[in-house]
């Protein structure tokens, strides 16, 4: 169970701070340290301005050298020490995620498109890694400037302190500003996911739909996400233009105001030129409150988008609630009832047997299938689902099959037994070249058939006690399928596990021990032993008999 993603922002943060305290600590040193290096340029560019005109005084140029080798020493160490415990961070909430993501039930986030799962696991991460690595660094910039610089500004004429004070409010003021932009960032963070799930849709269709047909919609959709994400952001971005200027008024009275103090109290010009030194010390710091302001906001926007999939995925839909409140009893048979349309449909299936689901197309075979998975699963049972349209990795054969495992080498030489069965060791020369072939995203670079029936491997190679497949020989000639079918019932390693299966092909169906036909109108019309039901007229009898014609 996760740990940081249960916590509020600030929460996050503060556990943040105490898990990488070292790190931390030795950063706001180096901070401290940069500043005071930094602090001696003004003073030696006062000493200058007095050799300069003549009043006195000596000067090495070395001094800049050790102070700048000093300055980029200490401010890339504040940097790195502020930055790495940020990407640790980012890894771990990414990990965290995506733990929740994988057990939680499909049903949970099926409204979160694509695009918006990958918007969160990775954009929305980087605003949080900018927050932590970035924004509270340039907070500790300012506030360790403030306590380094300003007694140091003190020391040469108290009144000079005061002169900063125009500069301060501006830059209060412009924080104000940019903080209002919340929404906005919000709405523009939604609009980009929903472009990326386009990118996502377009990509996926490329094959059939973007090659043979026309693209005018993916077009239009696209635009107009572009346009939705990109008004957002501009309506953000323009009242940071707009107050921007409060940057450059707050430096500009705050040189005035020292001026007119330096000239009143007749301090020479070489402390105009000490004065500014500093004010452009404390320009550095006060300059990323902009950036501060645009992370803060930003960050907001994904803490609460993250939030809310944490929740979805965390709290129970109302399909599983509906699912839940019908019995499973798992013994000699799977005993259990499922929502169907507008009713219910009674199941047993019995252990050790090949069950057929079968209906015309469209009645809910697929749905029933992963209704009765959801509901094994969440019992507990050891369950395989191959869906009509399985996915396959960017990976190879091996990793594809073992997803993660590390195979032992009778677990190579079974899943070997099961690839010559499917027909797939055609593949490649040999075995170890085949295991190590690599499939594509989604399998592309497989035919369709080829993909099904790697997965179908995988599925066996799980070793479940329940195995579902979903119209499994759709994309085979029945001899194959016949062989397949035969070798797998013959197999010892098959013997004990329930199969259920989705079909409409009539070679399929004899070779199952039982069958169940389905309509969405009359809910379960018939169920029994495969000889009884295609020989005597009824439903089962009839749709079979309809192909032959």
């Amino acid at each position: 169970m996760s740990k940081r993603l249960h916590r509020g922002l600030p929460g996050l943060l503060i556990h943040q701070f105490r898990e990488f305290y070292y790190f931390y600590l030795a950063a706001f040193l180096c901070l401290a340290l940069t500043h005071w290096t930094q602090g001696h340029l003004p003073v030696l560019a006062r000493d200058l301005a007095l050799v300069v005109t003549g009043k006195g005084g000596e000067f090495s140029p070395w001094i800049f050298v050790l102070l700048a080798v000093g300055i980029i020493f200490f401010r890339t160490g504040s940097r790195l020490l502020f930055f790495y415990p940020a990407r640790i961070l980012q890894k771990l909430l990414r990990l965290e995620i995506l733990d929740i993501l994988e057990s939680a039930c499909p049903l949970r986030y099926e409204h979160h498109s694509s695009g918006q799962l990958f918007q969160v696991i990775s954009q929305d991460m980087d605003q949080l890694r900018a927050l932590i690595g970035f924004a509270l660094l340039q907070v500790g910039n300012i506030v360790i400037a403030l306590v380094v610089l300003l007694p140091k500004l003190a020391s040469f004429h108290p009144r000079l302190v005061e002169a900063l004070t125009p500069m301060a409010v501006c830059f209060i003021l412009f924080s104000l500003v940019v903080s209002r932009n919340r929404t906005h960032y919000r709405r523009s963070q939604d609009a980009q996911g929903e472009v990326q799930n386009i990118i996502i849709e377009s990509y996926l269709g490329k094959k059939t739909i973007k090659n043979y047909h026309a693209e005018k919609s993916f077009k239009e959709l696209f635009a107009a996400s572009s346009h939705k994400e990109l008004w957002h952001f501009y309506r953000a971005g323009k009242t940071i233009a707009g107050a921007i200027g409060l940057v450059e008024l707050g430096v500009g009275l705050s040189l005035v105001w020292g001026g007119y103090l330096i000239q009143l109290e007749n301090m020479g010009a070489e402390m105009l030129v000490l004065f500014s030194g500093f004010v452009f010390l404390f320009l550095e710091p006060m300059m990323f409150v902009s950036w501060i302001g645009v992370v803060l906001s930003r960050s907001h926007g994904s803490w609460s988008r993250i939030k809310e999939l944490i929740g979805d995925m965390e709290r129970e839909s109302h399909k599983e609630k509906e699912l839940k409140s019908f019995p499973l009893a798992v013994g000699d048979s799977i005993e259990t009832v499922l929502p169907f349309w507008q009713t219910s449909l009674k199941f047993s299936f019995k252990s050790h047997r090949w069950h057929a689901l079968v209906g015309p197309t469209g009645h809910g075979k697929t749905h029933l299938l992963h209704l009765l998975a959801l509901k094994l699963k969440n019992a507990g049972h050891s369950i395989s689902l191959v869906a009509q349209e399985p996915y396959l990795y960017n990976d190879t054969i091996e990793d594809n099959i073992f997803l993660g495992r590390i195979p032992k080498e009778e677990d190579l030489k079974e899943a070997q037994n099961w690839l010559h069965l499917m027909g797939l060791d055609i593949l490649s020369a040999d075995i170890k070249s085949l295991l190590q072939l690599e499939v594509g995203e989604n399998g592309k670079r497989l035919s369709g058939g080829q993909a099904k029936r790697l997965s179908l491997v995988r599925s066996l190679m799980s070793h479940a006690d329940i195995i579902l497949w979903d119209d499994p020989f759709s994309s085979i000639d029945v001899i194959l399928e016949k062989q397949i079918i035969a070798s797998l019932k013959e197999s010892p390693l098959l013997r004990d596990k329930t199969i259920i299966l989705s079909t409409h092909r009539l070679t399929t169906v004899c070779q199952c021990d039982d069958v169940f036909y389905i309509d969405k109108i009359e809910g379960l019309v018939e169920k029994g032993n495969v000889q009884t039901l295609l020989t005597q007229k009824g439903k089962t009898y009839d749709y079979f008999a309809g192909q032959m014609v």
